[in-house]
């Protein structure tokens, strides 16, 4: 309402537009709650398997990459130390050495 039509308008008019925009934001907000929530009711299976997430298989991956990637490290570090002539490091040696730096944190 313009302050020209303040002047005709009646008191019901101003109520009803101060009123008008949150009614519209809440009934839009709500629309779109209730849009995700009947599409997930109605949906077959669950909300992973409608974006392929697999957090376990994920997991079990990233377990699997990281071991990889500590038997390449440990095989390069030994053949640095062979080349070296020092003696090659076990597994259990480097996480011996780990454990041994944590505690000194």
């Amino acid at each position: 309402m313009t302050l020209r039509n303040l002047s005709t308008g009646s008191v019901g008019d101003m109520v009803l537009a101060d009123i008008s925009l949150p009614v519209v934001g809440l009934l839009f907000g709500g629309g779109i709650i209730a849009f995700f929530f009947l599409l997930g009711r109605f949906s077959g299976g669950n909300g992973a398997d409608l974006v392929d997430w697999d957090p376990s298989g994920r997991a079990e991956q990233r377990r699997i990459l990281d071991n990889e990637d500590t038997e390449q490290m440990l095989a390069t570090t030994n053949r640095r130390r062979r080349a070296q002539g020092l003696p090659e490091l076990t597994e259990h040696e480097v996480l011996q050495g780990l454990q041994h730096r944590r505690d000194q944190l």
